[in-house]
């Protein structure tokens, strides 16, 4: 099994890629993670009085100050090794401030974990530019797990980019236990550009998404010639006062083949969105939306749209307010919203 010992930045304990802890806190009582045998473990964390980023960063002890320079180190703006690996472990401790575009499929390696070492609301996450994402995925197979992003104000929380003719493919992402928060000026949370699919996001945050103009939304479908999301799973979610939750300006682009399940839309008390969930977008429809708490009028106006093509939208068994001829008298949706 391989060490990565010292380093440019000096003598270094070093860890190995085989069944070793790669994650421990002494005295909080949380167990450490073992790595399979050939995954290969970073740690960044710009606080920590040994951070550089001539470090390998394979030691929790000497780690990285960026996340950037992990992606340098890929497209050769670095010399410093080791490279990221397909299945890497990135652990992430204090608060980011960087802007990530990851490079593109093909030339980045797929399935990296980028991990947040932190409670709901840390480490945060800024990209220091109002126009610029905190990260742009272009590549496939990325979970990101555990950060709450401070969304800026003409961009998002994260893009997920999947276009072919760019050699864009963000398809099997994962975001989950995250939050994102607008601030009360941030533009999305994550926006969908291009038709990534089976993209999966599970028991994140969504709150106070927020423009001048009324056009803020948590989940974002950007138009696009290649268009529309499919085959993915919204799962677990919660959507708190902001502009609009789930959809597209003009309702032009949408989410196919998709699953909303367990989510939470709620009515808002500071701001009173005005598209809850719209997919009217979709080039075929056939999403299924249930076992999901409904705030607000489950109506059109109300901000609930589904597929045009309703015959291929599935809307059953969602908590609403009892509605004549689409809400039952228990409170459960027996079909989409009018």
């Amino acid at each position: 099994m391989t060490k990565y010992g010292g380093g440019p930045a000096g003598p270094q304990p070093g860890v190995e890629t085989g069944q070793e802890p790669i994650w421990g806190i002494a005295g909080t009582g949380i167990e450490a993670r073992a790595a399979t045998e050939d995954t290969l473990v970073f740690y960044v964390n710009h606080a920590h009085a040994a951070a550089s980023d001539d470090n390998y960063g394979t030691d929790m002890n000497a780690p990285l100050q960026h996340i950037q320079e992990l992606i340098d180190r890929e497209t050769g703006a670095s010399a410093t090794e080791p490279e990221l690996q397909d299945g890497s472990i990135i652990y992430v401790s204090g608060d980011v401030a960087e802007s990530i575009v990851t490079p593109t499929v093909g030339t980045m390696p797929t399935d990296i974990h980028l991990i947040g070492v932190g409670s709901r609301f840390r480490p945060t996450w800024s990209s220091g530019a109002a126009a610029s994402p905190c990260l742009d995925l272009r590549t496939t197979g990325w979970t990101i797990d555990g950060f709450e992003f401070e969304c800026p104000a003409s961009s998002a929380g994260i893009i997920v980019r999947e276009v072919p003719a760019s050699s864009y493919s963000a398809y099997k992402t994962t975001i989950q236990n995250c939050t994102f928060d607008g601030l009360w000026s941030g533009r999305y949370g994550i926006e969908f550009s291009g038709a990534p699919h089976r993209v999966c996001i599970y028991n994140n945050w969504f709150i106070e998404m927020h423009q001048a103009a009324n056009n803020a939304f948590c989940i974002y479908v950007t138009d696009s010639t290649h268009t529309n999301p499919y085959q993915c799973e919204i799962i677990g979610n919660h959507f708190k006062d902001s502009d609009n939750y789930v959809g597209s300006l003009g309702s032009i682009r949408g989410f196919n083949v998709s699953y909303f399940i367990d989510n939470v839309f709620e009515e808002g008390v500071l701001l009173i969105p005005a598209i809850y969930l719209d997919l009217r977008g979709g080039s075929q429809g056939m999403n299924i939306v249930t076992k999901n708490f409904m705030g607000g009028a489950y109506t059109n106006v109300g901000g609930y749209w589904a597929h045009a093509a309703t015959t291929a939208s599935h809307w059953v068994g969602n908590i609403a307010e009892p509605t004549p001829a689409t809400v039952a008298d228990n409170g459960l949706t027996i079909t989409v919203p009018a």
